[in-house]
């Protein structure tokens, strides 16, 4: 039976759709990932293979083949562990085929099936919304930063056992809470620091003042001692403040 779990991988800092699609078939027992997988990806034969059966379902003993597509993108981490895990119980048939519709799902895998989290979260979560995922599965210790992203419905798993056991019963998956928003309200922390602390570098402070008036770049070049930093420190007192989408944008980074 073939079945086929929604992912995702982060390329710089933009996260990329991944279909996990596994087939299990009659011939003799192994379990092949391709799709351009790293050593990191690969491994995750013996991780899946382990987990499942100490979360206390059955690891079937036939041929498993699994695709990451598209193949010709190279797949990084071990974020792909919990997809893989859940298609093979949906291959299986110990997992109802129609539970992870819409659903974008990552995670890493410890032996004893506990999800760990992973990095570029915040970015997944951002994917995700853009392309109008019905629900996002995370590990329970990067729910609250998946949360930050508005228009998304986060699921914190906490391990392999209790998320298929929640999605076989059919009843309602926890979600997490919103996160409070990013950008404080409040002023600057640094309240010791302000461009009206510096005497001189009358260029410097007018380059400063036109990119934050702006909205232009800036580059700060010169030898050591020069005032780069001390100008660059302060150039947020300047500022106005981030929004909330602005300040994902520059989290993500």
């Amino acid at each position: 039976m073939l079945a086929r779990v929604h992912s995702a991988t982060v390329i710089g800092i933009d996260a990329v759709p991944v279909n996990v699609e596994v087939d299990v078939s009659p011939g003799i027992p192994m379990c092949a990932i391709v799709g351009l997988p790293d050593p990191a990806v690969r491994e995750a034969r013996e991780r899946v293979r382990t987990a499942i059966r100490n979360a206390g379902y059955e690891m079937p003993v036939r041929r498993v083949t699994v695709n990451l597509a598209p193949a010709d993108l190279r797949k990084v981490g071990p974020a792909f562990d919990l997809p893989i895990a859940l298609g093979i119980l949906t291959a299986t048939q110990q997992l109802p085929a129609q539970s992870l519709a819409g659903c974008v799902v990552v995670g890493e895998l410890s032996l004893d099936g506990a999800v760990r989290p992973i990095a570029g979260v915040l970015n997944i979560a951002l994917g995700a919304r853009a392309r109008r995922a019905r629900a996002l599965l995370v590990p329970a210790g990067n729910a609250s930063e998946a949360a930050l992203v508005d228009g998304t419905t986060v699921h914190p798993v906490a391990s392999l056992r209790e998320l298929v056991a929640a999605l076989t019963a059919g009843g309602p998956l926890p979600i997490q809470p919103p996160a409070p928003n990013i950008v404080s309200d409040t002023t600057d922390e640094r309240s010791d620091v302000d461009l009206a602390d510096i005497r001189g570098q009358g260029h410097a402070r007018r380059a400063l003042e036109i990119a934050a008036a702006g909205g232009h770049n800036l580059l700060l070049i010169g030898p050591p001692g020069t005032g780069k930093t001390m100008l660059a420190q302060r150039l947020p007192t300047i500022l106005p403040p981030l929004s909330k989408e602005e300040g994902l944008e520059v989290t993500r980074i």
